[in-house]
């Protein structure tokens, strides 16, 4: 019994030195620890999920692959699971989708926004029954030199972000409340690269918003950031870190990942007190030879501060991740069946032991 003390004492003395280190090394050393969710009690079915996202209404998930005339957005209610409301459509028309991105929403969730990659903006307001959402409108998205934007998000001053592949040094686009660009800024966080850099390819990812602060997540390398934006314009980077060293050929203003190079972040989200990402941590060559070899199986927790809370098992393979902004609960979409949603309590997650 003294021995088996003795053993967990000094993981724990390890785990917490792991934890305060930025180094790649003690990252990928500190032990996961197992945590298993619920399920509703019946699966949920979708295709190419491409938002996930916490409404006071339930659950929005968001789909690229529909037919034509069947609802791009549906909205789950949060206990069962069951659907409770669901609007737009794929096609060229007024209010419908090309490509839907999910890019934020008004205080009171009476207003969302979505992105129709790769230039407008739609938006749909509530009616009067809490789930049911109608399109009201668009506004095209202006950009100075006609760059192509990636990922975008909308934060609650009314100001937005997006990611672009190239056409400039910075790789964050600030818009105003009419979705004209501002301003450019945040240079590329690998080692070697000059400031010039203008190729972005490799540094695509996640990001997402919580009030007027935004996080970004790179699916390939294991970069991780938050940025605030004021009310005046006024960009600051809280903190960036890079969880594992990237392994890379630098060429100049461009990079070229190498086989031994480990996948990054799939999944990202965050509330007022949490970060959460599912990480991979594969051989991002493994996804050449079969796609969802890189899929994660580990989650990442961190304070809105940037302090890792814990690494965490997952029992099967899940990209999404949402934490509710209206329960103490987080959701993963579980990518090993059709469309499985794992429920877990935020307190089993941070009382989670090895």
């Amino acid at each position: 019994m003294i021995k088996i003390k003795l053993y967990y004492s000094i993981v724990t003395i390890f785990f917490l030195i792991s934890c305060v280190s930025n180094k790649g090394n003690d990252f990928l050393s500190i032990p996961a620890r197992p945590i298993y969710g619920s399920y509703y009690d019946k699966e949920i079915m979708s295709n190419e999920l491409v938002a996930f996202s916490s409404l006071d209404c339930g659950i929005l998930m968001v789909q690229r692959c529909k037919l034509p005339g069947e609802p791009i957005c549906q909205i789950l209610e949060e206990q069962t699971g069951e659907r409770v409301g669901s609007f737009g459509s794929r096609g060229q028309g007024p209010g419908e989708f090309i490509a839907a991105e999910f890019i934020g929403k008004t205080e009171g969730d009476d207003t969302l926004y979505f992105v129709n990659l790769p230039s407008t903006v739609l938006l749909y307001a509530r009616e009067e029954k809490g789930a049911d959402y109608r399109y009201v409108g668009s506004e095209k998205i202006k950009v100075k030199d006609g760059c192509f934007t990636t990922r975008f998000c909308r934060l609650s001053n009314g100001y937005s972000v997006a990611t672009t592949l190239s056409g400039g040094k910075e790789f964050f686009i600030l818009f105003d409340r009419d979705f004209k660009e501002i301003k450019r800024f945040g240079n590329h966080p690998v080692r070697g690269m000059t400031t010039e850099a203008n190729d972005f390819m490799q540094l695509q990812g996640e990001m997402v918003s919580y009030k007027n602060s935004f996080y970004f997540a790179s699916r390939f390398f294991g970069y991780l950031c938050r940025y605030d934006i004021s009310d005046e314009e006024d960009v600051t980077l809280k903190w960036e870190k890079m969880l594992v060293e990237p392994v890379c050929n630098v060429y100049e203003a461009n990079l070229a990942r190498k086989k031994n190079n480990l996948d990054g972040f799939y999944g990202l989200t965050a509330n007022d007190k949490y970060v959460f990402v599912t990480y991979s941590g594969e051989l991002c060559y493994k996804a050449f030879e079969n796609y969802s070899a890189c899929t994660p199986k580990t989650l990442l927790g961190f304070s809105i501060d940037g302090e890792l809370v814990g690494k965490y098992a997952l029992e099967h393979q899940s990209m999404s991740v949402l934490l509710s902004q209206y329960t103490p609960q987080l959701y993963l979409l579980n990518c090993e069946s059709e469309c499985n949603v794992e429920i877990f309590e935020m307190d089993d997650i941070l009382k989670a032991k090895l």
